[in-house]
């Protein structure tokens, strides 16, 4: 009996540590690298404005609305208040980062460096890499905050029950926002 458990703790020790390891990768912010930590807390950031997402990677299509619209949703859980994309879109097309044509306090600009959907067809696998900039809209621009994730999302199950291919991509995008701005200070109201 005694060497039975002898051999047993150890065997669940190793289990129960490789069981930890596994999750360590799905802690927030595991694949988001803070790039520039600036005057957001400091500033009473509210409304924002999303920029049209900068596409710096090879891939010819990506899903820009999905993620903007990801984005917005992101923003709301960090309490900010993103202003709606059509409004923003309809209004800002001639504006560059910096110029607070909207009343807005800062503008959340994407950039996509990397979108390789090489495996996406036959495993379901997406590897990115996207930054996101908040920049204060009163000072031409300057980097309030920034951050970058890098990350292979495997999404094999969920291809198997979503109904259309542009539903998969959505949950992915909003997963990509959360995943970026879930290291973002979030916002609060400062007097």
């Amino acid at each position: 009996m005694t060497s039975k458990i002898t051999t047993l703790v150890p065997a669940l020790l190793i289990g129960l540590a490789l069981t930890a390891c596994n999750n360590l990768a799905d802690r927030p912010g595991a694949h988001v690298t803070v790039v520039h930590q600036g005057e957001l807390e400091t500033r009473d950031v509210r409304d924002v404005v999303i920029a049209e997402v900068i596409n710096e990677s090879t891939a010819q299509e990506i899903p820009v609305e999905a993620l903007r619209a990801g984005f917005s949703k992101a923003l709301v859980k960090r309490r900010y208040s993103p202003l709606a994309l059509p409004y923003v879109d309809a209004n800002t097309r001639e504006a560059s980062a910096g110029a607070s044509l909207l009343g807005e306090d800062a503008t959340l600009q994407v950039v996509v460096k990397e979108w390789d959907r090489s495996q996406w067809d036959t495993q379901g696998v997406l590897v990115v890499e996207v930054e996101a900039w908040m920049l204060d809209a009163g000072y031409a621009g300057r980097e309030l905050w920034g951050s970058r994730l890098e990350r292979r999302y495997s999404l094999r199950q969920e291809m198997d029950v979503a109904a259309t291919e542009a539903i998969l991509l959505r949950q992915v995008c909003e997963q990509i926002a959360d995943d970026l701005l879930e290291v973002m200070p979030a916002h609060t109201a400062k007097p």
